[in-house]
């Protein structure tokens, strides 16, 4: 029975690599609040946040499909980033991930076997200019400019075999994108609204064992904001994600890779002392469009912690 395990083991590992894109791509998922606030010169911004994330059913198109092997997968990782005021309306953010489990459950012969990796992912690094900021009402406008560097491990194996890219810790990539995020609230009210996007582009990778470049990403979310009491903001926010097919060697398209997809995405904010953020928020997916078969995400959580550290006031 070991023996017959081993073998499916390793046509499962072959196989993912080379038909099925799953949905969890590789590198840092995205994390953290989703927004890009403005920093005065010499302010502190530090976060934390812990993400776990499952799938569990395939799709092709809009319709779920039966595909015998894998029960689930799944991910915990954890996310750490800082942001620093350089200069007035100017800011630099880095941030860094480790995953502290990376899995796959597959059921063969009878029997669960896991694909687990573990590591660090990408180390991310962005330039933030404040564009526009006003007191009444209370609003921003900020862009920013990044690269998202593979620092973690892109050659985890099981049996000799190099496990899928969608499991690795590490994109294996190198990711450059740009983001715009406004914000707007009034004093005297209790709602608000905000809206984000991103974009990022992907370097071809070029390894021994894989010549592949991941398809262009694409977010936009629109939220509401609504002052529930002084310290607690609720927010509502639609957010919809467009990846494009990912390429091979010689360019051939790879048919089972991009998606469109939209998440309905509540957040709570709950402020300590003017200055500490305690944040929890989910991904629900709600509509999915999904290129030839993939893997797809069942839902996401977050739940972290930030704090502003002001240079310009001493807090008591």
């Amino acid at each position: 029975m070991k023996t017959i395990i081993f073998i499916l083991l390793h046509f499962y590992l072959l196989f993912s690599s080379n038909a099925y894109s799953q949905c969890c791509s590789a590198g840092n998922p995205v994390s953290g609040e989703g927004t890009i606030e403005e920093m005065d010169k010499k302010d502190f911004k530090i976060s934390a946040f812990y993400k776990h994330s499952s799938s569990s059913d395939y799709y092709h198109l809009e319709k779920k499909q039966d595909i015998p092997f894998i029960d689930k997968s799944y991910y915990d990782f954890i996310n750490t980033s800082l942001t620093y005021g350089l200069f007035p309306k100017f800011a630099l953010h880095a941030e860094m991930g480790y995953f502290i489990d990376k899995s796959q459950e597959l059921n063969l012969t009878n029997e669960n076997t896991m694909i687990r990796s573990r590591g660090f992912g990408d180390l991310g690094i962005q330039a933030r200019y404040t564009l526009y900021k006003t007191v009444k009402p209370i609003t921003s406008l900020v862009a920013s400019l990044g690269t998202k560097i593979p620092v973690g491990n892109f050659s985890e194996e099981i049996n000799g075999i190099t496990i899928p890219v969608s499991l690795q810790p590490s994109s294996g990539a190198l990711k450059f994108n740009a983001a715009l995020f406004y914000s707007r609230m009034r004093s005297d009210r209790k709602w608000g609204w905000q809206t984000f996007s991103l974009f990022e582009i992907s370097n071809l990778i070029n390894t021994g064992f894989l010549i592949y470049k991941y398809g262009n990403y694409f977010q936009y979310s629109l939220a509401g904001n609504y002052k529930l009491i002084e310290n607690l903001l609720l927010i509502g926010n639609l957010k919809f994600e467009w990846r494009g097919l990912d390429t091979r060697e010689s360019g051939i398209k790879v048919e089972s890779s991009g998606s469109r997809v939209v998440y309905f995405n509540p957040q709570i904010i709950y402020t300590l002392k003017s200055t500490w953020n305690i944040i929890f928020l989910a991904d629900i997916p709600v509509y999915k469009y999904i290129n030839g078969y993939q893997l797809t995400n069942k839902f996401s959580f977050q739940l972290g912690v930030s704090k502003m550290i002001f240079t310009c006031k001493t807090e008591i």
